[in-house]
């Protein structure tokens, strides 16, 4: 019977330390496939129906992105976008009108949901306005 409790507990320390660090990157391009700068990219976590931002980073001059964060237990799942920000995202507005998105090399639409506790791939094709 102790053998069992001890067991048990082991299980829900090991459940307690789930690595919940949850890496996204991925490159964004145009259309024309050239790589763009200066967009932002934000990491969401979900939470009761509602998203909240968790980190949020922009690309570099090669258009490649990173993401790391530990997502804290009330979020049950991460989202990965860029968003329509006027002021965080003046150059996406400026010059652009939507995205077509690929999760680890295959096209996703407009979701982009990463696993947590996981590296998850997501490349952005911008269009052109």
């Amino acid at each position: 019977m102790l053998a069992v409790i001890f067991l048990g507990f082991l299980m829900d320390s090991c459940f307690l330390k789930q690595d919940r660090t949850t890496v996204v990157y991925g490159k964004i391009t145009d259309e024309k496939g050239q790589a763009v700068d200066s967009i932002m990219v934000i990491c969401q976590g979900l939470r009761d129906l509602t998203y909240e931002t968790i980190h949020s980073t922009y690309s570099d001059k090669n258009g490649a992105y990173e993401i790391a964060v530990e997502v804290p237990r009330k979020f049950t799942a991460v989202n990965v976008t860029v968003p329509f920000l006027p002021l965080e995202n003046p150059k996406y507005l400026r010059l652009f009108r939507g995205k077509r998105s690929s999760m680890n090399g295959k096209s996703t639409g407009n979701c982009c949901v990463a696993k947590i506790g996981e590296k998850t791939r997501y490349d952005f094709q911008l269009t052109f306005k």
